[in-house]
């Protein structure tokens, strides 16, 4: 039998590793949240929030953008396309360039110049319409898109909730793609590409007003255990492979949904109404992932979410029928900000200094790219729609591989982190 004191010291130890497993996704309480809501931090919160609205505006437009090209300066589809391609291209380098220098940058002086120019960028479309000059000035545009929406999610990454803070943002781009799907056609109706652009300009000069309530520099990181249990850039990486796998399966099922309705069975009118209503329930994945993180933290729910998604999926590719269709695009819906939502979240826990998070937008753009095109190679080579399924199925599969060892390793160096 062990002296007492050696008891005492070995309970103290299984004390310490179970807070520190715990600590893996660590959860606020409610007193904490009051403190974090009324202290002057909401000015800085709902400044980072603007951030990422101004910044998703124009890519939230881009269908209306295209379509606007085609019909108001002659430009072909394909060409209208090249011309979209060029704005995300921007929008990754943005991003790229925001992570390189999120550790040393002054953030008020950043974001501003990086509103200013998204502002002459969209201005200056008024009057270039020709292929080369409307190229250049669309990467200028995509590229200060891309820093001022990736200085949000980095700027994000150093609150206390990261959870509450990605819910309200993602919840809020909802709103804000409902608003620019309301307004931006009969904006184009009205004013063609010119007033889009004019549109994307005002609405960033807008956002320019709360750049003051910014932080100019990076506060102390939110939390020592974090910084003791996660470093380097391995876990990150796994979690920018995840989010680069969840947008290869979103992209390749979300560019055949339509197709595939029909193809199913279900008519045309049917499945438009199912598409705009299944959007609808995009904001419940919001509201569900901040409860949820509430109770059960991130790391669980994020593999359980993803685990149903690719199941989904891989049922459906062997039971291509309607019902298993509306299921399938409901469970995408609902599933796609929830997920969203833990990712960032789970990022800003691995890496609290904000470059993993600034990344997202690049890991995104260029999935978002390569899905349709992998769905149109399985669509080619493989057994119709269900080809499709079992690969978006097996994108999700290897997010959530991806996750699953994110989580054992965090989980792993809690225990073995010293007291």
């Amino acid at each position: 039998m062990r002296p007492a004191a050696s008891r005492k010291r070995a309970y103290e130890l299984a004390r310490g590793a179970a807070a520190r497993r715990q600590a893996l996704v660590p959860r606020v309480a409610a007193p904490q949240i009051a403190t974090v809501m009324t202290s002057d931090s909401g000015r800085v919160f709902w400044a980072q929030i603007a951030l990422g609205l101004g910044g998703v505006i124009q890519i939230l437009g881009m269908p209306i953008i295209v379509g606007a090209l085609h019909d108001h300066w002659g430009y072909s589809d394909a060409y209208a396309g090249y011309i979209t391609s060029i704005d995300l291209a921007g929008l990754c380098v943005g991003a790229i360039t925001t992570s390189a220098w999120a550790n040393r940058v002054n953030w008020r002086r950043y974001t501003a110049g990086a509103v200013v120019l998204g502002v002459v960028f969209n201005t200056l479309c008024l009057w270039f319409h020709a292929l080369a000059p409307l190229c250049v000035l669309r990467f200028g545009a995509g590229l200060a898109s891309g820093a001022i929406y990736s200085s949000s999610l980095a700027l994000l990454c150093y609150g206390t909730d990261t959870a509450r803070g990605f819910s309200v943002l993602i919840f809020a781009q909802v709103v804000a793609n409902a608003i620019v799907l309301a307004a931006f056609p009969a904006i184009d109706a009205r004013w063609g590409p010119a007033g889009l652009f004019v549109s994307i300009a005002i609405v960033l000069a807008a956002t320019l007003a709360t750049v003051p309530a910014l932080d100019a520099r990076r506060p102390e990181m939110p939390s020592v255990e974090r910084t003791r249990i996660t470093g380097g850039v391995i876990l990150p990486a796994f979690c920018l492979a995840a989010v680069a796998f969840v947008y290869i399966a979103i992209g390749s099922y979300w560019a055949y949904a339509e197709r595939m309705g029909i193809a199913f069975g279900i008519g045309a009118d049917t499945v438009h109404h199912l598409l705009t209503a299944s959007v609808l329930l995009s904001s419940l994945g919001c509201v569900v992932a901040f409860r949820v993180s509430r109770t059960m933290g991130q790391s669980r729910p994020l593999l359980a979410a993803l685990a149903i998604f690719s199941l989904t999926l891989l049922a459906h590719s062997v039971s291509p029928h309607a019902a298993m269709y509306v299921i399938t695009l409901l469970v995408l819906q609902v599933a796609w900000n929830f997920i969203d939502i833990f990712q960032l979240g789970t990022l800003a826990f691995v890496d609290p200094s904000g470059r993993g998070a600034a990344l997202v937008p690049a890991a995104q753009g260029i999935a978002l790219a390569i899905g349709p095109a992998a769905g149109a190679l399985a669509l080619t080579f493989g057994q119709g729609y269900s080809a499709v399924l079992v690969l978006s199925g097996s994108a999700a599969t290897l997010a959530a591989l991806c996750y699953g060892v994110v989580h054992v390793s965090c989980e792993r160096a809690a225990v073995a982190a010293p007291r």
